[in-house]
């Protein structure tokens, strides 16, 4: 007898990943496309339709699926299967993904962020199992943010809380892609650290990605090195005021340009514990994920499997 999984998707700014995943939170089976430029929702449904149809055929070779969750970069109402607003992807608003998705694919299909299927997934198979309370940054094209307490995900009145990016941090700062101004997304995301090195290298031609300034940061250029310091101060802000407004157990970053480790995570943790409320600070605790591209995934198929039961 067939095992139950569930199609899982993690879609980004940059990128779009597939994933089949058992009730044991292991992944059978992957796939990943470049996401396109999508100026209406018609566009964009259809391409996750396509993508879904295109891998189920995988997916049920290695069980028996029973739904869809998507894990999606934008405000959303998991509860109406509604995107609010996606300002990376398109910036489109009111996509009525779950509605859609379930009437194409015939077949249960649940919408969350994509940080809280991430930070849920870490807290269950990840570096947060164990942990009362976590919050998750999310570094990737922009800033995302999940908080677990107790296992569940923390949605919010509005079903959207958790949206550290678009907290601000410097009132008047850069220009965020929601089209507010100094927001954390503006600072610490992929796509301001390249801007920020741009600015500062006076580049405006040619291919860099923020992995590439991190390795230019660490081998001397100093163009890169102020731009991740850059980076580095925006962040720490940001760790600082989730601790003090929130005191979860833990703090974990993960995402693409955590990977990059120390050369940002250690400037911006010790800018965070100069700046959290004193006598709160012995319990400042930050680690790196450990599931790199696979923790939304993974967090998607726990949120699922508990919806199905």
């Amino acid at each position: 007898m067939k095992r139950n999984v569930v199609v899982t998707l993690d879609l980004g700014g940059t990128n779009l990943r597939l994933g089949a995943v058992n009730s044991e939170g292991e992944v059978l089976l992957r796939a990943r496309a470049k996401m396109g430029s999508y100026r209406t929702k018609a566009d964009l449904l259809e391409r996750l339709s396509a993508g879904i149809k295109e891998f189920l055929p995988g997916a049920r070779a290695s069980g028996r699926v029973r739904a869809v969750c998507l894990g999606f970069a934008g405000y959303t109402n998991s509860a109406r299967g509604l995107i609010y607003f996606a300002p990376n992807v398109g910036g489109l608003r009111n996509i009525d993904a779950g509605p859609y998705l379930k009437k194409s694919l015939r077949m249960p299909v649940f919408v969350e962020n994509d940080a809280n299927c991430a930070a849920l997934g870490e807290y269950w198979k990840g570096a947060g199992r164990g942990a009362a309370s976590l919050f998750m940054f999310t570094l990737g094209t922009g800033v995302g943010g999940g908080f677990i307490i107790d296992g569940k995900i923390w949605r919010g009145a509005s079903g959207a809380a958790g949206e550290i990016g678009h907290t601000i941090v410097m009132a008047g700062g850069p220009r965020c892609s929601c089209g507010n101004r100094g927001c954390l997304e503006a600072f610490a995301s992929a796509t301001a650290i390249v801007r920020e090195y741009r600015r500062r290298k006076k580049k405006a031609g040619g291919k860099v990605t923020a992995r590439q300034v991190m390795g230019l940061a660490a081998g001397g250029d100093r163009a890169a090195a102020a731009a991740v310091k850059y980076a580095a101060k925006g962040l720490g802000l940001g760790i600082a005021n989730v601790f003090n407004l929130l005191s979860p157990e833990l703090i974990l970053i993960g995402g693409g340009v955590s990977r990059s480790g120390s050369i940002l995570l250690k400037p911006a943790i010790e800018e965070a514990k100069k700046i959290v409320f004193p006598p709160l600070a012995p319990g400042l605790k930050v680690k790196r994920a450990v599931l790199g591209d696979d923790a939304a995934l993974i967090g998607a198929a726990r949120l699922a499997f508990a919806a199905l039961k």
